[in-house]
């Protein structure tokens, strides 16, 4: 049944053809006894019969290979459309587990972090630690910002773009911890110097 209406629109189902079939058992025409049809033995009507159903096979083949053409180009185009429209594929739970997970350990590990720095002051590991774990805190929290306000599904090239822009702040951001931290007081001295003032 399927394999039936797939190849209905090619014109490759089987159909009986007309010009076998006696003009007596033709019910498209009406019959009468004055008019010749093809079951006399006049040879000639029945080839001009042959030569005319022929040419409107031929012609109804025309057509429908046209038709066809034109519906499968239409489908093609419908099918690019529907793939450019298609559902990206998201992250299975081990991707959320992860992101959960790690977003975690940075919020975490800022507690010992800032604390470390009120109890013994400034040091210089604990600002190399604070201008990495510090900014990486930031950028979890804005890619699940993005994760969530901007799907990637409906808005495939925002979504690219918010987290590209993200992803090269978040770098620049961390160039400028490092700077600070090398060529000026640091971030926990610039802290300490912060609340004490």
């Amino acid at each position: 049944m399927a394999f039936r209406s797939l190849t209905r629109p090619l014109g490759l189902t089987y159909k009986p053809l007309n010009k076998a079939t006696p003009s007596l058992f033709n019910f498209k025409k009406s019959y009468s006894a004055t008019t010749p049809n093809v079951a006399n033995n006049n040879k000639d009507n029945k080839v001009k019969d042959t030569i005319t159903t022929d040419q409107v096979n031929q012609d109804e083949l025309k057509a429908t290979t046209e038709k066809v053409a034109s519906e499968l180009v239409e489908e093609k185009k419908e099918d690019e459309k529907k793939e450019e429209k298609e559902e990206m594929k998201e992250e299975g739970y081990e991707f959320g587990a992860f992101h959960w997970n790690m977003e975690r350990g940075a919020a975490i590990s800022l507690i010992p972090l800032m604390s470390t720095q009120v109890i013994y002051g400034a040091h210089p590991v604990v600002d190399g630690l604070l201008g990495v774990v510090l900014p990486f805190h930031i950028y979890m929290g804005f890619d699940s910002c993005i994760t969530d306000y901007v799907p990637k599904r409906v808005y495939p090239r925002l979504h690219k773009a918010a987290n590209w822009t993200l992803a090269g702040t978040t770098g620049l951001v961390m160039w400028g911890c490092y700077e600070f931290n090398t060529n000026d007081i640091g971030l926990t001295e610039f802290a300490q110097r912060f609340f004490a003032a």
